[in-house]
């Protein structure tokens, strides 16, 4: 799957029907899987050093540690989505919001079915937005492809990301973005050497 570019990002803008889905995909867009996400309790969320604290995840309601030694980890957070994790957490239930809650879930706190999520919110979206249908890996491509086309070294996204191997990173979740060959070569090109006109009418190249 294709990650988002940037020009389509802006469907994720306005077009959930719940604040709760529109929350989520901007967490996700800082490097958890769908395990982690869904596995993410309230204590998890560390406001004052603005980091999310992964060491769970979860697959089909069944809570166990993370795939690696490597996704327990702890992910930095912007101040954007420290803001919308805390709005989040002050509008949520009363029964839920004990440390051990989950920070998303079900109205029963159980935790969220991610297919559910799929069907009933993100192609619904994609399709409003004249988009292919995404998936969980769309997302976790997308992060690490914008992280690349953003210089971050390799190991830095991997170690955001919890992987064990920078190889996973660059092979297997970063792609190239449309238009970053051209911007490549029209970068590298200009800078590469520059003719000089000598008076005699020869040129040199010069780096």
């Amino acid at each position: 799957m294709v990650p988002i570019s940037r020009s389509t990002a802006g469907w994720e803008r306005g077009t959930y029907g719940t604040v709760l889905i529109s929350r989520m995909f901007r967490i996700r867009k800082f490097a958890c899987c769908w395990g982690e996400l869904f596995a993410l309790r309230n204590r998890s969320f560390d406001r004052e050093a603005r980091c999310l604290r992964i060491s769970e995840s979860v697959y089909e309601g069944t809570f166990d540690d993370p795939k690696t030694d490597a996704s327990v980890r702890v992910v930095p957070l912007p101040a954007s989505a420290v803001d919308l994790i805390e709005n989040w957490q002050a509008h949520a239930r009363d029964k839920h919001r004990k440390p051990d809650d989950l920070m998303f879930s079900t109205v029963s706190g159980k935790p969220i079915s991610p297919n559910n999520v799929l069907r009933t919110w993100v192609w619904p979206a994609c399709q409003a937005a004249g988009l292919r249908r995404a998936t969980w890996l769309t997302f976790r491509r997308t992060y690490s492809s914008w992280a690349h086309d953003k210089g971050i070294p390799p190991k830095v996204v991997a170690a955001i990301m919890g992987h064990t191997k920078v190889d996973t990173t660059i092979n297997v979740y970063t792609q190239v973005l449309d238009g970053a060959v051209r911007n490549a070569a029209d970068r590298v090109g200009s800078e590469l050497f520059t003719i000089v006109h000598n008076p005699g009418g020869l040129t040199a190249l010069t780096h």
